[in-house]
């Protein structure tokens, strides 16, 4: 396991505060000690199974998402492949950090596949980049709320079956989450307070 890399791998459904969560991370990770000057942050649209293209929805096939993850994984092996080739250095100097929203669990939820070998070989390759899994949650009892102040960008009515399906899915999460290798914590993001989580996502990464 390389001492060069580490990262955070933001998974959740609209609405959990992934996106709230990348954005304070941009803006806080350069204030920790030792910080990383070699960063990358990947947002959704770069590794999530649905993406809106030229107008309309787009699905990626199973054997697509797996190709685009491990494309991602593949740029961050190549990195820290150099940066390992250089001999000690501080992390401030060659360290490389990176955060990606919606990737492996995504994937791993709409298609319902932990066990694959090509499924288990991603889990494997994000473990040796320090990688640690934040599943950004709400309590059922606040969906609604959270729902309707997203409402704009939302396509569907804001329904009780809408609202059941996404707690039923949440619910999904938190199990695949729970058997993932991938070193993972679950954040309730009740609160709205994003700074924080950050910060304790930070800490948590200290190694």
């Amino acid at each position: 396991m390389s001492k060069q890399i580490r990262g955070v791998i933001l998974e959740g459904q609209s609405c959990a505060g992934k996106t709230s969560i990348f954005n304070a991370l941009k803006r806080l990770h350069p204030e920790i000690p030792d910080a990383e000057r070699n960063v990358i942050f990947l947002a959704e649209h770069y590794s999530q199974t649905l993406n809106w293209v030229n107008g309309t929805f787009q699905n990626l096939t199973r054997e697509e998402n797996l190709k685009v993850l491990s494309d991602r994984i593949s740029m961050l092996e190549q990195l820290n492949a150099y940066a390992n080739t250089m001999g000690d250095s501080s992390r401030h100097s060659r360290g490389l950090f990176f955060v990606f929203e919606r990737f492996h669990l995504n994937y791993a939820v709409n298609f319902n596949d932990l066990t694959s070998d090509a499924y288990v070989a991603i889990e494997s390759r994000l473990i040796n980049l320090n990688a640690l899994t934040v599943l950004c949650t709400n309590s059922p009892e606040k969906t609604e709320q959270r729902l309707l102040h997203r409402a704009a960008y939302i396509t569907e009515p804001i329904t009780k079956e809408y609202v059941d399906n996404y707690n039923k899915d949440q619910r999904h999460r938190v199990e695949m989450a729970n058997k993932s290798s991938v070193p993972t914590i679950i954040m309730n993001t009740d609160d709205l307070d994003w700074d924080s989580y950050a910060r304790m996502i930070l800490d948590h990464i200290q190694v």
